[in-house]
């Protein structure tokens, strides 16, 4: 471990004199965009990306947006595709409005749908408070679908949410408590023959799954001016999440980050020193494990010291992060953090690039919304540790409309996720030889050591009165040890959507998604003879087309229509879990 540290030591002090002597300095912290595991075989969410946003601490909720599901897992407990919506700025907080501005304050958003797969929609959205005091949002949520997917068992879900949040405002602090409720409900299902389900009981608790989640959060931040004083932002949160057999997990969360200027050096137009850390807990269980391996409890520490200035067009951020997390045993980790930004147009064009890496848990809410036909005999959820990371690249913004972004980066890891199926068996001959078939299609999950190169892009038209363009791709090229093979994770994926506003009534729209290739598993039986075969294929490539429109009646209340899976594709998320064919929604979103 010294060995290590005077390493570290070495790199850190050469960096800084190559920083030093180029002067490159600055606060502007580089956005690494840093990859998460993503386990989706479909894309899922559709968020355009968008060059240069900040998030900022007095930032108000927007109304929230359309999104509609057409894959038998409701929205948020899975890698799931849902279709681009059309935002409709229906709610203007009224802390965000000034007396001088004649702007009607609707408070309320309500949206009403109906989908040809029987899937009602229901969404309420409310947001009003006093400006400068307080601001209180209330959001309710439904979305279920009860058509099944043809030769396959009951495929319907559900998904409901109740979320609350008040944010009071003082002259310099901010004081927001947040806390939510959801229930998300799916079926194991998996076959595709008649043979396969000849002796189910379709009714089988056994096939039935469910999640619920509850949550809590409290965040007391600073709104200070003046970068001499002590800037601060104190976040504690936590959650509960179970599902029907008996796993849960429960995590609470504490996170801080404090900075303040200091006239360290005469170099800098700017410069601060910053403490940031946190602290987690987790408890994961499951209630079907013999009792040794039921409950497992993790802790986790971070503390990042930094240092953060700016000279011109160069800006940079380092520190050392000091990880240190306790399961069966207790680890001390350490990990450089350099982040450059090079502004080479302030606002039009910039460089970045930096090193990186850490702990992350790959917890249970992670997993299950990913992949909801987890396996509930299971409660090892081990910590991905980015070894090391690398990345590089430039975004930029042209006239305030045209927007890119390109990053490369290169990360050493391991237990980075990804899925294989279980099968379990009915009785052993309880209907005859023939009937000793798989009832359930469920998942474990597995781990893997190595690393990975990634590369994103994204370009984005918009800004302007009547045309929106977005196009993103990822790519990723993986190399892990000798036998591991990841499962349904694909290499390649991209979207690409439009929208326009035809006489400021009418907005259609259409949005492409192209996935790649995903490696699978598939089991054959022999159950005469007991043979057992485990055979590997590719899940093939597709395309996918949503389409809609949006007409503007008048200016509370807008008609709807969308169409998913335009070309009627039953493609494959996991081995037996298809995806739903085409769904046509109609509704209406009327604010007041």
């Amino acid at each position: 471990m010294d060995m290590k540290i005077v390493r570290i030591n070495k790199f850190l002090l050469l960096v800084s004199c190559i920083l030093l002597v180029s002067n490159v300095f600055g606060q502007n912290k580089a956005d690494t965009l840093k990859q998460k595991n993503n386990e989706s075989v479909t894309i899922y969410g559709t968020s355009r990306p968008v060059t240069g946003e900040a998030l900022k601490i007095s930032l108000r909720p927007h109304a929230p947006e359309l999104k509609i599901s057409t894959v038998p897992v409701s929205t948020g407990f899975a890698d799931i595709k849902v279709p681009t919506f059309i935002q409709m700025k229906a709610i203007k907080p009224s802390s965000q409005i000034r007396i001088s501005q004649q702007v009607k304050n609707w408070k309320n958003l309500l949206t009403l749908g109906l989908g040809s797969r029987i899937s009602p929609w229901l969404e309420y959205f409310y947001s009003g408070g006093r400006p400068k005091k307080y601001l209180l949002t209330v959001h309710l949520f439904h979305h279920s679908s009860f058509l099944n997917i043809k030769n396959y068992l009951p495929s319907p879900y559900t998904y409901s949410k109740a979320g609350i949040s008040y944010d009071k405002y003082f002259r310099y602090h901010v004081l927001a408590i947040s806390s939510s409720y959801r229930i998300s409900t799916n079926r194991y299902y998996g076959f595709n023959t008649a043979g396969d389900t000849l002796h189910f009981d379709k009714n089988d608790p056994s096939l039935k799954q469910y999640y619920q989640l509850a949550t809590f959060g409290v965040k007391y931040a600073s709104s200070y001016r003046y970068i001499y004083k002590l800037h601060h932002l104190f976040n504690a949160k936590g959650y509960y999440l179970s599902d029907r057999h008996g796993m849960s997990e429960i995590n609470a969360h504490f996170y801080f980050d404090m900075h303040k200027g200091f006239r360290v050096s005469k170099i800098f137009n700017h410069q601060q020193l910053g403490l940031e850390g946190d602290f987690d807990y987790f408890r994961n269980s499951a209630s079907l494990l013999q009792a040794r391996y039921r409950t497992l409890q993790d802790y986790y520490v971070r503390v990042l010291p930094y240092f953060d200035a700016r000279y011109g067009i160069f800006s940079f951020k380092a520190g050392l992060n000091f990880e240190w997390l306790k399961q069966k045993e207790a680890r001390l980790h350490f990990y450089p953090y350099l982040h450059v930004n090079v502004n080479v147009a302030p606002g039009v064009f910039s460089f970045f690039g930096g090193v990186d890496g850490g702990l992350k848990k790959n917890s249970l809410l992670d997993l299950s919304r990913r992949n909801p036909y987890l396996d509930s005999e299971q409660n090892q959820f081990y910590w991905e540790n980015t070894k090391f990371e690398a990345f590089g690249g430039f975004r930029g913004n042209i006239a305030r409309r045209f927007g890119f972004e390109v990053r490369a980066a290169y990360r050493k890891f391991s237990n980075m996720t990804y899925f294989d199926y279980v099968n379990y068996f009915m009785n052993s001959f309880r209907n005859g030889p023939s009937s000793n078939l798989m009832i359930k299609n469920q998942f474990y999950v597995f781990y893997a050591k190595g690393n990975v190169f990634d590369l994103t892009g994204s370009l984005t038209y918009g800004n302007t009165p009547n045309l929106d363009i977005w196009l993103k791709g990822e790519y990723h090229k993986y190399s892990v040890e000798r036998y591991v093979k990841l499962y349904y994770k694909p290499l390649f994926s991209m979207r690409l959507g439009v929208s326009y506003l035809i006489n400021k009534k009418v907005k259609p729209w259409v949005e492409v998604f192209y996935m790649g290739k995903r490696l699978a598993s598939h089991s054959v039986y022999g159950f005469s003879n007991c043979v057992f075969l485990n055979s590997d294929y590719y899940l093939s490539r597709y395309f996918d087309i949503d389409l809609g429109m949006d007409y503007h009646i008048d200016r509370q209340l807008t008609g709807f229509f969308r169409i998913t899976n335009l070309l009627n594709k039953q493609y494959f998320r996991y081995n037996g879990y298809p995806v739903a064919g085409l769904e046509v929604m109609v509704g209406i979103r009327y604010r007041f």
